[in-house]
């Protein structure tokens, strides 16, 4: 019973143990964790200065100004967050943020609520976290990573956002929201229903589109990067193909191969029909052996 209680550390020399000792004293260095990458904790993806891999701060507030540069005058802009989806009661779905909160703020995060406003530039309403919350989820943006990271004019925390936002609404003539990430922080409030009744609020993905249309050239870099990695996965995933035809592995490598690239995530599920399945257009089961000789839609 003695050697179970034997310190494997005896075996180490004492000059290894000081140049251990000596190595971890410097790296102390804390760094901000935003609940997203940035260019200080993920250097590997993110240049200085980047908000989103490959996108700056400052090509997200020229996004913001052509936005208001469309809005009318005396008008305001909601758009929410998407929200989490569960798989079970405590296990989420990965999440996937809503397209147009993303292109307007760069946070990668739910729970937020961004408005824009010829006064108020962008506004920002940021989720706030217990430390039981950071316990299981790991740490959010709050409002200084709001101010700080994504370059907001003006950022508060959620539990303001009834105050902040009634007045806002009731200053405004005219009221555009993103009708598919609606929320009852602000549906709710008796300020918004006013304007409903008043028909003051309108669908704001008439001007978000309009804006998106055009592609910067950071934009189209980022488009040309993940077209060069689709078709590199392919062309593995077709040389694959041989020793394992099935559709579940094709779609299992197919993915792989994009992320070894340094792809983020898919922006859909693999469609892999073989044979008769390949003529579903969202055939996404991927759970059929593929027969020698079948036709193979990815």
């Amino acid at each position: 019973m003695q050697a179970l209680r034997r310190n494997p550390l005896h075996r180490i020399s004492s000059r290894f143990l000081n140049q251990v000792v000596k190595t971890s004293a410097y790296s102390t260095k804390k760094i901000y964790d935003a609940g997203q990458p940035t260019p200080a904790t993920h250097p590997q993806l993110m240049k200085e200065g980047e908000i989103t891999p490959g996108i700056t701060s400052e090509e997200y507030m020229q996004r913001r100004k052509k936005l208001l540069d469309f809005l009318p005058e005396n008008s305001l802009a909601i758009v929410a967050a998407a929200p989490t989806k569960m798989m079970t009661d405590v296990v989420p779905y990965n999440f996937r943020q809503d397209a147009d909160y993303l292109y307007i703020t760069g946070c990668q995060q739910p729970g937020g609520v961004a408005v824009l406003g010829h006064d108020c530039g962008l506004c920002m309403f940021m989720p706030e976290s217990s430390l039981q919350d950071v316990l299981w989820q790991g740490e959010v943006a709050g409002v200084d990573a709001a101010l700080d990271i994504f370059k907001a004019d003006l950022a508060y925390p959620i539990s303001r956002l009834p105050e902040m936002l009634s007045r806002m609404i009731e200053s405004s003539s005219i009221v555009f929201h993103n009708v598919k990430t609606t929320t009852s922080s602000y549906m709710e409030l008796e300020a918004y229903r006013e304007a409903v009744n008043n028909c003051k609020v309108k669908d704001f993905s008439v001007y978000t589109h309009e804006a998106r249309l055009v592609k910067s050239p950071a934009e189209l870099k980022l488009m040309r990067d993940s077209a060069s990695i689709a078709c590199q996965a392919l062309i593995h995933t077709m040389l694959y193909s041989k020793l394992f035809p099935d559709e579940g592995m094709l779609s299992a490598k197919f993915e792989y191969e994009c992320r070894v690239r340094g792809a983020q995530r898919m922006a859909f599920n693999p469609v892999v029909g073989g044979g008769p399945n390949g003529s579903v257009i969202h055939y996404s089961r991927n759970d059929q052996k593929i027969e020698d000789g079948d036709f193979v839609v990815l």
